[in-house]
């Protein structure tokens, strides 16, 4: 697979919340913006939900498991068993 670097302009701030994320992942900025760009690839989409209006309330973990569930059916991914997403998980920090 061939590589090419690229320059782009980032706001400070969203790179250093950015890298602490990736961070915690056990991966690079570097790494976690390859996920991120294999991952539109892959589904064809922006991996995420954007809105115009954030909402500011705070959901609880029920609620938070039902969306991430009908967001797996809407992924195509919710008949991934754990050793699959253990895999999937895997091969991303490599």
């Amino acid at each position: 697979m061939a590589t090419k670097n690229y320059t782009l302009r980032v706001d400070e701030t969203d790179k250093q919340r950015a890298e602490e994320v990736f961070k915690a992942l056990g991966m690079s900025f570097a790494t976690g913006i390859n996920v991120y760009l294999k991952t539109v690839g892959r589904q064809q989409k922006i991996p995420f939900i954007l809105a115009a209006n954030e909402p500011t309330e705070t959901i609880s973990l029920k609620e938070a498991f039902k969306i991430s569930q009908e967001q797996s059916i809407i992924n195509g991914t919710d008949d991934m068993t754990m050793e699959e997403i253990d895999a999937e998980i895997a091969a991303y920090r490599k």
